[in-house]
């Protein structure tokens, strides 16, 4: 039932609320015309993110990744949705170079093409040539009044969940609709702001550096703000037209094992990594100069990540536990799998929500052995992570925002190495890359001097129990010692006994109106009803109903 302060917010920020009232009629239409309150199905909810138009798509692009906030039906449905978009006139970019470079951009770049590369809800894309050098750029454009339309449409949304929340349960059961707006919120201030997908493409390029045959577009910081981003034009053959790679002479094996063995170093050794490398999202460039090229020499092709703007970020601790991970699954270690995940992620605390601990070392045991006996080049490494994502989600065990994005990213770097060629395994990759890091780094001196530390440390801990004994001993002796438990699922066991106390309680009072009835018979007082004194009589119909009502609930096991 709604609060009476729900109410008065949604008033309150409804006189307040400044935004486009043809836009939240738009809305109500789309709304109407695909039916969601008769459901709302995977498909239908593409389709109506796509009505509702850029921002929406927007919206569906980001929770694609976040199966901790969706059903994972939903996030493989919004993986479809690819943002394209009309394209503003030149005029309005001529507008938005003027305002950042002064009115005589030519200062800038000797020319810009006026057609755009491409156009996203949030940028369009042009090639251009910088004047000092007549380098080729790719220079990325907000679109003009993006800001403003989207933080419009996200306080619609806020009113929506408003509404919806005052209604009754939403028509995605489990989904918090104020916190999946907020992550929106976040996320659409981050990408509107190029800065932040600038300082990406420099962390990007370091972590990067010293790879042989992997890069991504150098970035003009000098030429940078919020509204405009100048990079590196990469000249050369998407990952999407498979064909034209072919024709070109490149090795595609050779193209995907670089691919992935790039992508296990961004997890494991740099903890940075690109959140969406799906083939369009890569580029092969030659590698070799026109002279080089004349004389024949067979060019290897450079693989360029390109739109760094949805970044994953690992810390060094969950580093290590995904080469753990990485390392149980080639092993095929189910206990070492529970504990990590344990470790990684955390009980949900939702009411009821609890963890089993049996049933999730059993359940991912039993997947390990499932996909032991398959071939590793025929496993689909995408169903093996969705499923440890179903059993993560059966023993409530909630993982973090990292992990999600990183499980996507496996998901559809597999996705991009099947384009090239079905003799690329990602879990062979990942095989031999765990046991060449194991044998690369494995340093016998280092080993036996961190565990003979180990050692000197477990030792200096055992010399001081018996003393942290002795003070416990005194502590209780003195009185000063206090215990606290936190047993789990106490409540239970403490309702269990309530029940039992009531029980007896109702049977000691119906004793007591049966005893009391027989003493009042005995002693004849009037008046009386078919021989029985009234108040006697009463007393054994009360003990008689009670005693039907404990028999009652003691059947029913209540």
């Amino acid at each position: 039932m709604a609060r009476a302060k729900d109410v008065v917010k949604l008033v309150r920020d409804g006189l307040g609320d400044t935004t486009s009232a043809a836009r939240l009629r738009e809305i109500i239409k789309v709304l109407k015309h695909t039916e969601v309150s008769k459901g709302l199905t995977p498909a239908k909810l593409v389709n109506l993110l796509e009505e509702l138009g850029p921002t929406f798509i927007k919206l569906g692009q980001i929770l694609s990744s976040r199966s901790d906030m969706l059903p994972q039906e939903y996030c493989n449905a919004l993986q479809t949705l690819r943002s394209s978009t009309t394209p503003e006139s030149f005029e309005h970019v001529k507008r938005r170079l003027s305002a950042l470079y002064g009115e005589d951009y030519s200062a800038i770049f000797s020319d810009i093409e006026q057609d755009p590369l491409g156009s996203a809800s949030i940028a369009q894309v042009h090639r251009a040539h910088l004047a000092a050098d007549d380098t080729a750029v790719a220079v990325k454009i907000r679109r003009d009044h993006v800001k403003q339309d989207m933080q419009r449409d996200i306080q619609l949304m806020r009113r929506a969940a408003d509404l919806l929340n005052l209604a009754g349960p939403s028509m995605l059961a489990g989904v918090d609709l104020g916190t999946v707006i907020d992550e929106f919120d976040r996320t659409v201030c981050e990408e509107i702001d190029f800065t932040v997908e600038r300082d990406n493409l420099l962390r990007f390029a370091r972590g990067l550096r010293g790879t042989q045959g992997v890069s991504c577009p150098a970035v003009y910081p000098e030429y940078s703000d919020a509204t405009v981003l100048v990079m590196e034009f990469i000249e050369g053959i998407s990952l999407e037209h498979v064909d034209a790679l072919r024709e070109a002479g490149y090795d595609l094996r050779d193209i995907g094992d670089r691919l992935a063995n790039s992508y296990m170093h961004q997890m494991v050794d740099t903890g940075f990594f690109h959140a969406d490398p799906h083939a369009a999202n890569v580029i092969v460039r030659s590698a070799l100069g026109d002279e080089e090229r004349a004389a024949g020499k067979k060019d290897r092709g450079e693989v360029v990540w390109i739109d760094c703007g949805m970044m994953g970020e690992l810390s060094p601790h969950e580093r290590g536990l995904f080469f753990d991970m990485m390392k149980a699954m080639v092993f095929k270690d189910g206990h070492a799998l529970t504990d990590l995940f344990i470790e990684w992620g955390r009980v949900s605390d939702a009411p009821g929500k609890k963890l089993n601990y049996g049933r999730l070392l059993q359940d991912l045991t039993a997947l390990v052995n499932r996909y032991a006996a398959e071939d590793a080049y025929s496993m689909d490494i995408a169903q093996l992570l969705n499923d440890i994502m179903a059993i993560l989600d059966t023993a409530n065990v909630v993982m973090p925002r990292s992990f999600v994005m990183l499980v996507r990213g496996l998901a559809s770097l597999q996705g991009t190495l099947l384009s090239l060629t079905p003799e690329i395994s990602i879990l062979k990759v990942v095989e031999g890359y765990v046991k060449e890091r194991g044998t690369k780094h494995f340093d016998p001196i280092k080993e036996m001097e961190s565990r003979t530390m180990a050692a000197v440390a477990a030792a200096d801990k055992a010399v001081e129990i018996p003393g942290r004994i002795v003070n416990v001993l005194d502590m209780a002796e003195k009185g000063r010692l206090k215990l606290g438990f936190d047993l789990a699922e106490a409540d239970r066991p403490m309702e269990k006994l309530g029940k039992i106390v009531d029980r007896l309680s109702l049977a000691i009072i119906t004793a007591g109106l049966f005893i009391g009835s027989s003493t009042i018979y005995s002693a004849g007082m009037q008046p009386q009803l078919f021989g029985v004194p009234i108040v006697g009589f009463l007393g054994y119909f009360g003990a008689a109903v009670l005693s039907l009502y404990i028999i009652r609930k003691i059947s029913k096991g209540d």
